[in-house]
């Protein structure tokens, strides 16, 4: 699009969602929650246990049960349970189902398996299995319309393979079998409502994600429209004319570069500590000459720590250049835990009263240190330069 003078208007940037995003949601809840799943199956094999007739030795296997179930409850933790493996693995479960139904009917005393409490156990026992069922996304996304009809008709096979059970257990299947079994049904129906109600949240997570996105999409937009393509065009109209006008510009256009450079670093989980120096000095390698600078490598830090390390470097930066300093060392210490930041100038120097006065920036910045479990203090008395260290630890006080 062009505006009235031919230049090239914003237009807003819009993202689609995709589901994809709120799959990868919904696999990683699942999996951060699996663990649940033993746990809850122990606890009604245990309530069988304690309240089903079983034939001779029928509790010993069931009490089995229950420890093989909790024994799965550590190892579903570290994420090696079936839901987080996904693949045929999905199958683990449900045949786990069948097979603990299939036990439980064997074991109970002949006649009693679907005329009393032991039919309950043995189908609340899949309840959790049904509740992560529905969450998870299980079938591939071109058939994700049907996902609610093909769930539906697997409860519905498995609550015939309930009553095919009674039936075998129970040699007869009258109106009481049919009843007790049928009352298994509401809970299994409401284990599967939870499920999907977890996955329409995950939805609704990934739209907000994506919405966040948007917004920081168009700001970025925005800014290549407004800053970088309106200075450049500056530059271009002045370059022949005023050279010196044109370097200010593209000083300019760089300083503002340079911080929304800071911003995205300092948006990350752990910022590069690399990344950072290099933006923070290079806005102040016109002014002032760095006679050395620290090798970081890859290493990273928490983003409170990287925010005051970015401010620390901003403000004693400045503060050199702004009092005449200009040679600047910069040092970085690593040791234990700890980090040390190391800024010193050659400049006039400024009394060690300064960091206690609390309308100076050094105050507020020693301030936010002590917050997070540092310090800031100052080396070198005046008139013999300055020399600030900056102490913080690599993982924040909380």
């Amino acid at each position: 699009m062009t505006g009235p003078r031919g230049g090239a208007t914003a237009v807003p940037v819009r993202l689609v969602v995709d589901d994809e995003l709120a799959r990868a949601t919904a696999h990683r809840l699942v999996g951060a929650v699996e663990w649940v799943l033993p746990i809850f199956q122990a606890a009604v094999l245990l309530t069988s246990f304690v309240v089903d007739p079983y034939r001779p030795g029928g509790r010993v296997i069931v009490a089995l049960l229950v420890a093989m179930h909790l024994v799965l409850a550590p190892i579903y933790a570290r994420g090696n349970g079936p839901f987080s493996r996904g693949g045929r693995w999905l199958a683990a479960p449900a045949v786990q189902c069948l097979a603990v139904n299939g036990l439980v009917a064997g074991l109970a005393v002949s006649g009693t398996f679907g005329t009393n409490l032991a039919s309950l156990p043995a189908g609340v026992y899949s309840n959790a299995m049904w509740v992560l069922l529905a969450l998870y996304p299980w079938l591939p996304p071109r058939l994700s319309r049907q996902k609610v009809a093909i769930e539906l008709a697997l409860i519905g096979i498995y609550v015939c393979y309930l009553l095919l059970l009674t039936r075998l257990a129970s040699g007869h299947f009258g109106l009481r079998t049919a009843a007790c079994v049928g009352g298994v049904v509401p809970w299994i129906l409401v284990a599967y409502a939870l499920g999907r109600a977890g996955g329409m949240m995950c939805l609704r997570a990934a739209r907000a994600q994506v919405d966040v996105q948007q917004r920081s999409f168009q700001e970025f937009f925005d800014f290549l429209h407004s800053h970088v393509k309106a200075n450049v065009a500056a530059v271009r109209a002045e370059m022949p004319v005023n050279a010196h006008g044109a370097r200010q510009k593209l000083a300019e256009l760089e300083n503002t570069v340079s911080r929304y450079r800071v911003e995205l670093l300092l948006a990350q989980e752990r910022t590069p500590l690399a990344a950072l120096f290099s933006e923070r000095i290079r806005a102040f390698a016109g002014t002032l000459h760095i006679d050395r600078t620290p090798r970081v490598g890859g290493m990273t830090v928490t983003r409170p720590i990287g925010t005051l390390v970015s401010r620390a470097l901003g403000d004693l930066l400045k503060n050199a250049a702004v009092h005449g300093a200009g040679a600047v060392t910069i040092d970085l210490e690593q040791s234990a835990g700890w980090a040390t930041l190391i800024v010193a100038d050659d400049g006039p120097g400024f009394p060690a009263s300064v960091l206690d006065n609390e309308g100076c920036s050094l105050f507020r910045l020693r301030k936010t240190a002590r917050d997070l479990g540092g310090d800031l203090r100052q080396a070198c008395a005046d008139g013999a330069g300055s020399q600030l260290t900056l102490t913080v630890p690599l993982a924040p006080r909380r």
